[in-house]
């Protein structure tokens, strides 16, 4: 992943209702709103930190 704006602005929840569960980010930028990700479902994991 990169940390591009794009991603922060994705539509985590439609995303989240399409995946298999668990649903994995694997956030190597630490570029996202890891609390805002697990509030909608999210196993968030953040490299680096």
């Amino acid at each position: 992943m990169t940390d591009w704006k794009e991603y922060p602005a994705l539509d985590w929840a439609k995303i989240f209702k399409s995946m298999r569960k668990p649903a994995l980010v694997f956030d190597t930028r630490n570029c996202l709103d890891a609390g805002a990700l697990k509030k909608v479902g999210f196993r968030v994991l953040n490299v680096g930190k």
